[in-house]
């Protein structure tokens, strides 16, 4: 695997492990204008106009009729006329008003553009292309229409449906294979088995395979085995685990070792992983944690989702807007999204509303919440300093009616409005979890769960990350009309199949998993490899803390199913969590906290030396060198050496025969840390 070769001495010698970078953009000199206008735009030019711009010409406000937060409405122009002419920045308006003179923009009470700011503007403006030349203007997706009047437009945007008859992990390489065409890429061929049964394993099971695994799965003959492999990962146990895992950290973040305990001993860890094992439906675990009304002992934990949150409605909303619509709100706490404008202001205070009649039931043991049936009209000031009522609106266009008391009214709350009537200590605090008749949070999940296109589309987005190593939309928490997706038609169809399926978790990953573009090798032999959202090989993706975890346990011989050894590793688990806190993040890098962690933690140190038949106890059995670097390798990576590695491995526990003990340490840490082991690829 010459991508990932190891290079073992000066691996040893600095400590420090690093991961094979992403595939590189093509050089800027084999690019069009056009072609770069849209990241000039996006990564400069956008933000420079929001910055300083969006104040006077964007949402409530368009001083002169210019709008200047997409492409559309700027070569609309304004009251004046055109803004921009394509390719000469000196004869545009726009850019005119940047230099000094008596119409000089932003006036001069304002942050004024740097010179880096305004020569953005200026390459931009000779960049950009004809608009009704352009050949995307009329499909969207281009830089010329990036507005959207909603979220539900931006989905509705694209439909597909594949030939009748064709199988759904067929209908996943026909969308990708037909990008490949169109960009005039040849994708990879499909890994091998060893590669497929490592990363498998990893997505699946969240650990690396046994060496007994890899090599039955290797030595079997059936043209199935692939798919028979998936199925029995699917309905094992360490699917549920792993898949709860993730999820912890999508829907409540990492927040230490403490909060994780506590969200052990209230159940929620066991919510995640029961729903996942008997393939709960994606729609009916969302509407468990915003209704936090459990049903069954098996729902209990579903309601630490909000009560974590500590009667924050807030962090209630914005936690929820990613699952059910595929973004983040917080931006529009004081005004419409900046950048992404469908996202307003009011369906943030909407979202917020939802929550805001919600208070912890702080009595017993069991986590509850109790909901009002009165009160809790929030009012919030929008951008022409008005106050405006927060209503039950959601980004999604839903819309609640209720029924509000009129100015100076006062309302009157009677056990007559519940289900379940309110019960409060001295000090006005729930002591049980009173259900109202008309339950906002009710009203909430009911909009989020049926014919809402935005929650599946936000699943299979996220769940493309997990396996592709990127999503179709990325970040994942951005599916908003400035981020377009790589595949609008797989995407569509993806998610609306998830949706028709009854939002079946175990289907949507074995349709993905079992699709050819899934199992592409990741080596590229070419001079430059494709741009990553093409999907044309297989992506590096570093692994998690969990799976690192449980990947050493299995390569050191160590017990990785949580029966026995747990206490004396845990400080292991916590300590690559502290390490390798994030997943899906936009950009990975290496740390140097994690190289660190690696060179200085006594656990792992310890897991490295001989003990109860370990690895380190049976490479040190073995008769000769020869022998304990190939083992080393088979039992760590999953493979043989290469001859290279293979010569200079023996090469460097031979220089170190007066003390093999710590040769073999030492070679087994360069090969847990390297970055062919902490990545799945």
């Amino acid at each position: 695997m010459a991508f990932l070769r190891l290079k073992l001495v000066s691996l040893i010698a600095t400590g420090v492990f690093t991961l094979s970078s992403a595939a590189a953009p093509a050089p800027a000199a084999t690019q069009t204008s056009s072609n770069m206008a849209e990241p000039m735009w996006v990564n400069h030019v956008e933000p420079i106009f929001a910055k300083h711009c969006f104040k006077c010409h964007g949402g409530e406000r368009l001083k002169g009729g210019l709008d200047l937060r997409n492409m559309k409405s700027i070569f609309a122009g304004g009251t004046d006329g055109s803004v921009v002419i394509p390719g000469r920045p000196g004869e545009s308006p726009l850019y005119q008003r940047l230099q000094p003179g008596d119409d000089h923009m932003p006036p001069e009470r304002e942050p004024q553009l740097t010179v880096e700011e305004i020569s953005f503007v200026r390459e931009w403006v000779a960049m950009l292309p004809t608009p009704t030349d352009h050949p995307a203007i009329a499909g969207g997706g281009s830089i010329f229409d990036q507005s959207a009047t909603s979220l539900m437009e931006v989905a509705k945007r694209v439909q597909w449906q594949p030939p009748a008859g064709m199988a759904a992990s067929d209908a996943i390489d026909f969308q990708i294979e037909r990008q490949w065409r169109e960009r005039h890429v040849t994708g990879n061929t499909a890994c091998d088995d060893r590669t497929f049964v490592r990363r498998v394993y990893l997505d699946l099971a969240g650990r690396i395979p046994t060496g007994a695994e890899t090599a039955a799965f290797v030595a079997e003959v059936d043209s199935q085995k692939r798919a028979a492999l998936v199925d029995r990962l699917l309905a094992g146990p360490e699917f549920a685990r792993h898949m709860a895992e993730v999820l912890d950290v999508v829907l409540m973040e990492r927040k230490g070792a403490m909060v994780e305990a506590a969200r052990k001993s209230h159940g929620w860890f066991k919510y995640l992983e029961t729903s996942i094992a008997s393939n709960r439906p994606w729609n009916e675990m969302v509407a468990d944690l915003i209704v936090a009304r459990p049903k069954s002992p098996e729902q209990a934990g579903a309601s630490w989702f909000l009560y974590e949150r500590k009667n924050n409605h807030q962090a209630m909303a914005e936690a929820v807007a990613p699952v059910a619509f595929g973004v983040s709100v917080a931006c529009a706490q004081c005004h419409n999204h900046p950048l992404a404008h469908e996202i307003k202001q009011q369906q943030y205070w909407g979202l917020v509303a939802a929550f805001n009649r919600t208070a912890n039931v702080e009595s017993g043991d069991v986590a509850a919440l109790s909901e009002s049936a009165t009160g809790g009209f929030v009012y919030f000031t929008n951008l022409k300093k008005q106050t405006q009522p927060a209503i039950l609106t959601f980004p999604n266009e839903r819309t609640i009616d209720e029924k509000r008391p009129k100015a100076g009214d006062k309302e009157q709350d009677s056990d007559a409005n519940y289900v379940v009537p309110p019960s409060k200590d001295g000090k006005g605090r729930p002591r049980k979890a009173a259900v109202p008749k008309f339950s906002r949070r009710q009203a909430l999940a009911d909009a989020v769960t049926h014919d809402n296109p935005l929650l599946a589309r936000a699943f299979v987005n996220r769940m493309w990350e997990m396996l592709l190593g990127r999503g179709f939309i990325h970040p994942v928490d951005q599916m908003d009309s400035r981020h377009t997706p790589s595949h609008p038609e797989l995407l569509a169809w993806l998610s609306s199949d998830f949706e028709k399926s009854g939002y079946d978790i175990k289907r949507l990953v074995r349709t993905i998993v079992l699709s050819r573009t899934y199992q592409l090798d990741s080596r590229w032999n070419g001079p430059t490899p494709p741009e990553p959202e093409l999907f044309a090989r297989g992506l590096e993706k570093p692994l998690s803390a969990e799976v690192i975890y449980r990947s050493l346990l299995v390569a050191t011989g160590r017990d990785f199913t949580g029966e026995k050894d747990a206490a004396d590793t845990d400080g292991l688990r916590q300590g690559l969590i502290a390490a390798f806190p994030s997943l899906f993040e936009a950009e990975y890098n290496a740390t140097l906290q994690q190289a660190m962690f690696f060179t200085n933690n006594p656990t792992f140190d310890a897991l490295l030396k001989p003990a109860n038949q370990n690895l380190a106890a049976r490479l040190a059995e073995l008769p000769n060198n020869t022998e304990r670097a190939r083992a080393a390798f088979v039992d760590i990576l999953g493979r043989t050496p290469d001859p290279e590695e293979q010569a200079r491995t023996v090469a460097y526990l031979d220089a170190r025969s007066e003390r093999p003990a710590d040769a073999i340490r030492q070679m087994t840490w360069a090969l847990l840390t390297s970055a062919e082991f902490l990545l799945n690829h």
